[in-house]
């Protein structure tokens, strides 16, 4: 057994933890009100490129993107959440396409 803990160390792990989870970033892609998305390569950020959304699901009365078509070869590529960005390993070497506002 070990010794109990005082209520300012429970409130400091309380803290620790709100705080922890507060400041994860979510980069969940969500689909804009017109449902036109764009996205970069990363290899040529130049140009801005339209794709089909293949596949969506709602979550929190929003809807998420899960899988778009890609610019390329049309197979749907999936989202990388460490990437943040979709990924599309079909043809050839890895392909990374960022998701960029319409403007």
């Amino acid at each position: 057994m070990g010794r109990r803990q005082t209520m300012m160390e429970k409130y400091k792990m309380q803290m620790k933890a709100y705080r922890k989870k507060r400041g994860k970033i979510d980069n969940t892609p969500f689909l804009p009100p017109n449902g036109v998305i764009y996205v970069m390569d990363t290899l040529s950020p130049d140009e801005k490129i339209k794709v089909e959304v293949v596949k969506t699901r709602i979550r929190s009365q929003r809807e998420v993107v899960e899988n778009l078509a890609c610019p390329v070869c049309g197979n749907p590529m999936s989202w990388d959440s460490k990437w943040e960005a979709f990924t599309c390993t079909k043809h050839g070497k890895k392909a990374i396409y960022e998701i960029v506002p319409a403007k």
